[in-house]
């Protein structure tokens, strides 16, 4: 099952971010699960630069699984999340390698 999570940066998001030892527990963290993480990334403005939140896909099978992962995370210990929606997804094209 795919969960989708996209959050919006807390309002010191940039400070969080700039702290090189909570984003390298984050990076460590996601690789660690690289199982169940369909996508990662960072959401940013228009310039391709400011990030201004994230947004994860889960293969996991509850939200309540979903929810414990995100929690879990170094960056959301860290009080890097604002506002967040957790969504379950139903992927109809989720490999852009794969062709008729």
């Amino acid at each position: 099952m795919a969960w989708l999570i996209v959050s919006e940066d807390a309002a010191n998001g940039a400070a969080i971010r700039a702290d090189d030892r909570v984003m390298e527990a984050h990076w460590q963290y996601e690789c660690a699960n690289r199982s169940v993480i369909l996508l990662a990334g960072s959401l940013r403005q228009d310039d391709r630069e400011t990030k201004t939140g994230s947004v994860l896909l889960l293969d996991l099978e509850t939200r309540e699984e979903a929810e414990r992962f995100l929690a879990n995370d170094p960056a959301t210990k860290a009080g890097l999340r604002g506002a967040t929606q957790i969504r379950w997804l139903n992927a109809a094209i989720l490999d852009r390698s794969v062709q008729d």
